[in-house]
């Protein structure tokens, strides 16, 4: 009997401590200012003229936001793939930017974040057991662009969680006939060589244990940032007005509000990136692909995406000294030149008329 207490008790001593670890806790209570959407009246942050917004049903994705607009005769579309939890709403000064320089853009909000279906009752957990059906969504983006603009040369633009997905986009058949792309500090692993060994076991063990709904440990719903609000501090970026458009979004419209990732989705990201990364994935890729990093990057690692660069048989890198991860949210220093560069890029590989 002794034995198997020896063996029993540590058994125990380890389940009790796997759901201590991912025991849920409630969201920081910080007050929301009375201010906290004032930047969204600021003229570069407002929804582009002809934008407009519809939805599309995904097999076994529910369904999902996709925002269209362009300005007279554009001389192509761009596909854009946002980041993890980020809402199309935050990227409007740059469609503007890419509309006022003659592209069409048709953007995507993902399942389970900004306006597309939120799979559980807390909807304002990400969650997926996969990443197959937001690749899905991803395809039929690039498809409604083409029906959209049926003669205009396609390009895709994806920022990190976006530029993983798009990656695996464009190594299918709905990539095939894609101009050019530029995936921006793409999420192929987790900065840190996150998780580490004992970390992945864990996450094995709260699948198994069925907890796979739960947030993923030290996420909880959504709170306001009074950090970021007040630009002391953001690993996003360095502290600016952009900085604020995520939270005040979340303020100004409820419904796009989401909160930390579920342990199933964390499994499935890291497996959709190392998909992503893979030799057979990138040796789908004969397009010509930019891949900007940025320096001081906390969220992504940059040696796999340098790698990948490096494995793709047609791809120009460039690091952004001193920037952080989101670029598009980045303060003047770094965004007006990023932009700058993503626009002759496209130039670039633009047909001429």
């Amino acid at each position: 009997m002794k034995r198997w207490l020896f063996l029993i008790v540590p058994v125990v001593l380890l389940f009790g401590a796997v759901l201590w670890v991912s025991r849920e806790q409630p969201a920081p209570v910080v007050p929301i200012p009375e201010n906290a959407t004032d930047i969204l009246n600021d003229h570069r942050f407002t929804e582009p003229e002809d934008w407009t917004t519809r939805e599309l049903s995904v097999d076994e994705g529910g369904t999902v936001r996709i925002g269209i607009g362009s300005q007279f005769a554009p001389s192509a579309v761009v596909v854009f793939f946002p980041g993890y939890s980020a809402p199309l709403n935050i990227y409007y000064e740059s469609f503007t930017r890419l509309m006022d320089e003659g592209y069409a853009v048709v953007g995507i909000d993902w399942p389970s974040q900004g306006g597309s279906s939120r799979p559980l009752d807390n909807p304002q957990k990400i969650h997926a057991t996969s990443l197959d059906p937001h690749v899905a969504a991803g395809q039929s983006a690039i498809r409604a662009a083409r029906e959209a603009y049926p003669d205009l040369p396609v390009f895709v633009v994806g920022l990190s969680m976006g530029a993983q997905l798009g990656t695996r986009v464009l190594a299918s058949a709905d990539g095939e006939s894609v101009t050019a792309a530029a995936l921006i500090t793409p999420a192929y692993g987790l900065y840190g060589d996150r998780p580490n060994a004992v970390e992945e076991a864990m996450l094995g063990m709260l699948q198994g244990m069925g907890l796979g709904e739960r947030y993923a440990p030290g996420t909880t719903d959504w709170s306001y940032d009074l950090q970021a609000h007040n630009l002391e501090a953001s690993d996003c970026s360095h502290p600016n007005a952009r900085t604020r458009l995520w939270y005040s979004w979340m303020v100004a419209d409820p419904t796009l509000r989401v909160g930390g990732l579920t342990n199933d989705f964390l499994v499935a990201m890291l497996e959709s990136g190392n998909t992503a990364a893979s030799v057979e994935t990138l040796g789908r890729l004969s397009l010509p692909v930019w891949m900007p990093l940025a320096e001081n990057d906390t969220f992504v690692d940059n040696a796999k995406s340098e790698a990948a660069c490096a494995a793709l048989s047609n791809c120009e890198g460039k690091v952004y000294a001193e920037a952080r991860h989101c670029l598009f949210e980045e303060a003047d220093d770094f965004y007006h030149p990023f932009m700058n560069d993503l626009i002759t890029f496209l130039e670039h590989h633009t047909p001429e008329a």
